[in-house]
C-alpha cells in the first residue's frame, strides 16, 4: 500500500510483489543489468509506477539484545490511505535531500536518519500492539512499576541488585513485583539482570580499550574470573575470544 514502511528486524528473506501471482525476478538479477547509477533499479514498465525506496540496518548483536528479540520477523506502519504518515515523510524528504547532495557529513546525517525510521517503527509497533494478555518486553517498558525497573537495570548494570531491591525502589512488594516482572518480561529479574549485563559488557569490550578487569567491575563482577565464567556460559566463548573476534579497535588493549 502506497506510504507504508516495512521492517524486517530479523533478516528474514522474502519477496516484493504488487499481487500473489505476479513472476518474481531475482534481485541479484536486477542488479546485475543496471550499469550506471547502481543505488537505483528500474524493472518492469506495465501499470502504475511505484517507488521504492530500501535499505539496511547493521546490528552488531542480536542474541543479547532484548528489542530485537522483543520485535516480531516483520514491522508494518501503514500510510493513511496511500499517503504517507507525517513523520515518515518528513523524514524521507529529509534523507533525500542528503543523499542528492555532496555535503561534508551527509552520510552521518543520513545514518541517524535511518536510525530514527527505526525508533518509529518499533514506537508505532508499541502503540498497536497489546500486551496484556501474553509476554511483551516493549510493553515492559511501558509499564510504571518495571518500566522504571528495566530503567535502574539499563543505566546502573554494575549494581549488586536483588529483586526485594528493585521491589522497593518501584514502590512493590517483593511478590507482586518478582510475579509481574517475569510475566511482562518473560523472564526473572535476575536473568534479565545478567542479559543485560553481557549485552553491556559486549558493546564495550567491541568498542572500547578497557582491561577485562575493568569491563568486569563496569557490569557489576567484582572479579575478571566470575565475569569471565558468566560471560562464556552466556556468550559460548571468553570475553578475550569475544573482543578478539568482534572488536572494531585496530589495536587490542591488554587483558
Amino acid at each position: 500500500m502506497g506510504g507504508d514502511l516495512v521492517v524486517l528486524p530479523s533478516s528474514l528473506r522474502h519477496v516484493l510483489r504488487d499481487n500473489p501471482e505476479s513472476q518474481l525476478t531475482d534481485f541479484d538479477s536486477l542488479v546485475a543489468s543496471i550499469d550506471e547509477r547502481p543505488e537505483v533499479l528500474l524493472s518492469g514498465g506495465e501499470g502504475l509506477p511505484t517507488t521504492v525506496i530500501y535499505g539496511r540496518f547493521k546490528f552488531e548483536t542480536l542474541r543479547e539484545n532484548p528489542l530485537l528479540l522483543a520485535l516480531p520477523p516483520l514491522l508494518i506502519v501503514k500510510g493513511e490511505e496511500g499517503r504517507t504518515v507525517e513523520w515518515l515523510d518528513t523524514t524521507l524528504q529529509f534523507m533525500a535531500s542528503e543523499m542528492a547532495t555532496t555535503r561534508p557529513g551527509a552520510q552521518t546525517v543520513i545514518n541517524h536518519l535511518a536510525g530514527i525510521l527505526f525508533v518509529q517503527a518499533v514506537r508505532a509497533y508499541i502503540a498497536s500492539t497489546d500486551c496484556s494478555s501474553n509476554r511483551c518486553w516493549l510493553g515492559a517498558l511501558t509499564d510504571s512499576h518495571i518500566g522504571a525497573a528495566l530503567n535502574l537495570i539499563h543505566r546502573h548494570p554494575d549494581r549488586a541488585w536483588t529483586v526485594e531491591e528493585l521491589a522497593e525502589q518501584v514502590s512493590l512488594s517483593r511478590t507482586t513485583f518478582f510475579v509481574k516482572f517475569r510475566e511482562l518480561v518473560g523472564e526473572s529479574p535476575n536473568k534479565y539482570l545478567t542479559r543485560w549485563r553481557m549485552h553491556r559488557a559486549s558493546q564495550i569490550l567491541r568498542s572500547k580499550r578497557m582491561t577485562l578487569s575493568e569491563v568486569a567491575s563496569l557490569v557489576g563482577y567484582e572479579s575478571e574470573v566470575a565475569f569471565g565464567k558468566a560471560f562464556k556460559q552466556w556468550m559460548g566463548q571468553s570475553p578475550g575470544a569475544y573482543r578478539q573476534t568482534n572488536s572494531s579497535l585496530l589495536i587490542s588493549p591488554s587483558t
